[in-house]
């Protein structure tokens, strides 16, 4: 439904943070205007602060959505769900074409020709 809206939004962004950044932004104004009450437990938990997030939080959104019936589309909380999962599919997908953030490479793991061995000591009796 928002198919284009979301491409056209997320083309611009440069950097998988601001691509996070106006996902939870995106998922303030779609569920900030429902109660705690009205809104349910998939949207309220969904979260974008890191990479990882954003995968999981797309995971829920698509699992919660393949259960709704064509019953639960016609409910105003079907539709934001189904308009967020797309969303962050998007999202996603923006993500993937970005390099990751300096920040979240900041520690990464030693290469291998740098880790010294030390070499086998016989035990002296």
């Amino acid at each position: 439904m928002f198919d284009a809206v979301w491409t056209a939004a997320l083309e611009p962004l440069k950097t998988r943070g601001q691509v996070r950044g106006f996902l939870a932004r995106t998922l303030i104004d779609l569920i900030g205007g429902q109660t705690q009450r009205d809104s349910s437990v998939e949207l309220s938990s969904l979260a974008t602060g890191s990479d990882r997030e954003v995968v999981e939080s797309y995971r829920r959104l698509d699992k919660f959505c393949e259960g709704l019936s064509a019953r639960d589309a016609k409910c105003g909380g079907a539709v934001v769900s189904v308009n967020l999962r797309d969303l962050f599919e998007k999202g996603l997908s923006r993500m993937k074409q970005l390099p990751p953030d300096p920040r979240e490479t900041l520690h990464p793991k030693p290469p291998t020709s740098l880790v010294r061995t030390l070499p086998h000591r016989r035990r002296r009796p």
